[in-house]
């Protein structure tokens, strides 16, 4: 009892700790610079330096370029991270698969940050987790004579992707080529929680179903008030929440949703 109380309690904390770097590469990533132990003032890009980098006090620090304040994608991206986190501590305890997913978490918070801001999902980030996450579900699954895994992530990757490429030639505007190749690393982590390929067929479907009228739902109410008409919204955060919260209830969803 107590392992379950601390265990998320103590990546809630960590997630708060790794959030301040994690907002450093979603704000350099895209122009493709070095990462540096500062954050940088959304409104004039100015270096804040490394105290910006504490957490919790840093969220109410001001830029003393613009004397704005920094901005408010860090402090979300600092909260995102550690609640996440503490609900993966949740979902597999002290299991062998909770590092992985943990480092899916992060990737995907940071990607789901740049595609607001920018509507990029930049290849830098994207391939590099795709190529690792491959080779740590390979190397992990081997060790753990988790055969039925490989088949699983394999097939969840090729099922989520086709299903995303399918909508991406239908219609580009509305799900970009970053999406789909997210989409694969999307499947992998799917596929890998469930051994049954019947199974990893269907929490990939009810993950694309939700993340769709998830999006939907959010571009409308988006779109009525700002009185924008259509406005492009990026797809890459629905795909990342949708698959974020299939993994955290993928028992229910096998429970509930039949081929």
């Amino acid at each position: 009892m107590t392992i379950t109380v601390l265990l998320p309690l103590g990546l809630l904390a960590v997630g708060v700790v790794v959030g301040p770097w994690l907002g450093i590469i979603a704000d350099r990533a895209v122009e493709r610079l070095p990462p540096k132990p500062t954050h940088r003032c959304t409104s004039c890009r100015r270096a804040l330096g490394p105290s910006t980098l504490r957490p919790v006090l840093g969220w109410f620090d001001r830029c003393t370029g613009c004397g704005l304040h920094k901005g408010v994608r860090y402090p979300m991206i600092d909260l995102a991270t550690g609640m996440v986190f503490a609900m993966l501590g949740l979902r597999f305890g002290m299991g062998w698969m909770l590092l992985p997913y943990l480092g899916l978490a992060a990737v995907l918070i940071v990607l789901s940050a740049i595609d607001v801001e920018t509507h990029l999902l930049p290849n830098i980030i994207v391939w590099p987790a795709f190529f690792a996450s491959l080779f740590l579900i390979l190397v992990i699954s081997g060790q753990r004579d988790y055969a039925e895994g490989i088949y699983s992530a394999l097939l969840g990757a090729a099922v989520f992707t086709g299903f995303i490429g399918a909508a991406h030639v239908v219609n580009e505007q509305g799900m970009g080529r970053g999406d789909v190749k997210l989409s694969m690393t999307l499947g992998l982590f799917l596929g890998w929680l469930q051994p049954d390929l019947i199974d990893t067929t269907r929490l990939v479907l009810a993950t694309i179903i939700v993340a769709l009228v998830g999006g939907g739902v959010t571009g409308l109410v988006y779109n009525l008030a700002k009185s924008r008409g259509r406005a492009e919204i990026p797809f890459g955060p629905a795909l990342a929440a949708a698959t974020l919260a299939a993994v955290l209830v993928s028992g229910s969803v096998l429970d509930t949703v039949s081929l």
